[in-house]
């Protein structure tokens, strides 16, 4: 099965940190533009069915010991459902809570000239 390049619109269309819900080839998605990524994710939560792009995008705490000093970390990879904050990693598609069995599906996406820019 071959992908296919789809042109999602300029940008500077997505603000950077706000998900946004687009429809590309029927598909409804989540996309996330960062300073320097942007992702797509399927727009619906595997727990109740909530549309991501409602929701948020994040970062995570990073493991440290009791009393050290908490860092974050993947700032604006972690994705939110706005219903039950069921948390994903834009990166993998990967549940947070249980990533060998929770996942959305995920898309490879890509800024040129631009435009964003999602493979299906």
């Amino acid at each position: 099965m071959s992908s296919r390049t789809f042109d999602i619109g300029p940008a500077e269309a997505f603000p950077i940190g706000e998900p946004r819900r687009v429809a590309v080839n029927g598909r409804a998605l989540a996309v996330v533009r960062q300073p320097n990524a942007i992702y797509a994710a399927r727009d619906v939560c595997p727990h109740q069915g909530a549309r991501l792009s409602d929701g948020h995008a994040t970062g995570t705490a990073l493991p440290c010991l009791p009393g050290e000093e908490i860092v974050f970390g993947k700032i604006g990879e972690i994705l939110v459902c706005p219903w039950h904050g069921w948390e994903y990693d834009l990166r993998t598609g990967r549940s947070l809570i249980d990533p060998e069995k929770t996942r959305i599906r995920t898309y490879p996406a890509r800024i040129e000239n631009g435009r964003a820019l999602v493979e299906m």
